[in-house]
């Protein structure tokens, strides 16, 4: 996938790869705006801010082309397949955009269960009342 960086391919002339391709665009604006705001009170860099501004709106731009093709296509919801959270993918899209600061690509996406640990509560009960039992000084 391209960055606006890229002078050969603009955001919104993207082909579609996938569903997750608007929350990945999402990721990207999230990384951009984030970098932003963290040089918002810098006048010096106001014209750094600015164009990170536009590239994340050309970002958001390309998220709503693709959902909307998307739609389109029908291609919602996967069949058969545990769909991974929107949020969750534009979560690790940003933390990919900020650390690789490059082009890259999503592959897949899979949810991984996690093995919930026993919780016994009457031992946590416990552990409450004995700490609240102590005397803070």
């Amino acid at each position: 996938m391209s960055t606006p960086e890229d002078q050969t391919q603009k955001p919104a002339d993207l082909a579609p790869d996938e569903w997750w391709e608007a929350e990945s665009n999402l990721g990207q604006a999230l990384a951009l705006l984030n970098r932003a705001l963290a040089r918002l009170d810098d006048i010096a860099r106001a014209a750094e801010v600015q164009s990170g501004l536009r590239r994340a709106a050309a970002y958001v731009e390309a998220a709503r082309a693709a959902h909307q093709r998307t739609i389109e296509s029908g291609q919602v919801t996967v069949a058969g397949q545990a769909r991974v959270p929107s949020e969750t993918v534009a979560i690790i899209a940003a933390a990919i955009a900020a650390v690789l600061d490059r082009p890259y690509q999503i592959l897949s996406l899979k949810p991984v269960p996690s093995p919930a640990p026993h919780v016994n509560v009457w031992a946590l009960e416990g552990r409450t009342q004995i700490f609240q039992s102590h005397r803070i000084r």
